[in-house]
């Protein structure tokens, strides 16, 4: 049996020394070439961050300079993808103002935005209020985009193709009905609440670089869903 650690060619009784592998200057030569780029961003991210004084603003112009390519790569790349609508859901409610039995229908009242800010006042411990509307966003334009395509389908079929429609997003309909009775019980707390209906409408942001501009721009919000009057829901408000 050979002993451990010989090599084959061997004839002393010592341990078999390591192969020596030389680098060579040409690879040397690349690996200082491919190093000297995050040497200087490394200089850099010490000179961007180093307090304020005399020599930072002398290199702070030649140090955004050298910055600025990697900066923009990662928000190319990570950076959150700026949005170029606003979703809005406007309801109506039909009621009793109290004190009377005539049923009045009120004018539409947008309801997300107010919803969506509610975080903001209690930043401590932030409700997921917001969610809701945005679940009955993306609903109703999943909706709104399969009633435009039974265009497309023979007529004899489209009365079909709209009931099923209608038992599908039959869940989606009965969480909005009550999420609406709670608005409108919050919002008319003195009245009889008989009915609600919502719109949902979709408007296009301003760009930044156009919010300045004069005449302002105008931001006309379009229509993509009615639903039909849906019956109060007693009891739901929070």
């Amino acid at each position: 049996m050979k002993p451990f650690g010989r090599s084959p060619n061997s004839t002393g009784g010592g341990p078999a020394s390591a192969p020596e592998y030389a680098i060579s200057p040409r690879l040397r030569i690349l690996t200082a070439l491919a190093l000297i780029p995050v040497a200087l961003y490394t200089v850099a991210c010490l000179a961007f961050n180093a307090p304020d004084s005399p020599v930072k603003s002398r290199v702070q112009g030649l140090t955004n300079r050298a910055m600025q390519p990697y900066f923009w790569q990662d928000w190319q790349l990570f950076g959150p993808t700026p949005g170029s609508n606003n979703d809005l859901i406007y309801m109506t409610v039909r009621m009793k103002s109290a004190g009377s039995n005539k049923i009045v229908e009120t004018t539409p009242v947008e309801i997300e935005d107010a919803i969506d800010r509610t975080p903001r006042k209690f930043p401590l411990n932030p409700t997921k209020l917001p969610g809701l509307p945005l679940a009955f966003d993306a609903a109703a334009n999943r909706y709104a985009g399969a009633v435009t395509n039974f265009k497309k389908l023979p007529e004899a079929d489209r009365k079909s193709a709209q009931d099923l429609l209608d038992k599908q997003y039959a869940p989606e309909f009965k969480e909005l009905q009550r999420f609406l009775s709670s608005q409108a019980e919050s919002m008319y707390p003195d009245a009889q609440v008989m009915s609600v209906r919502a719109t949902f409408k979709v408007k296009a942001m301003t760009p930044f670089s156009a919010r300045y501009a004069n005449p302002k721009p105008k931001e006309s919000a379009k229509a993509i869903l009615e639903t039909s009057w849906m019956n109060y829901v007693p009891g739901v408000a929070g």
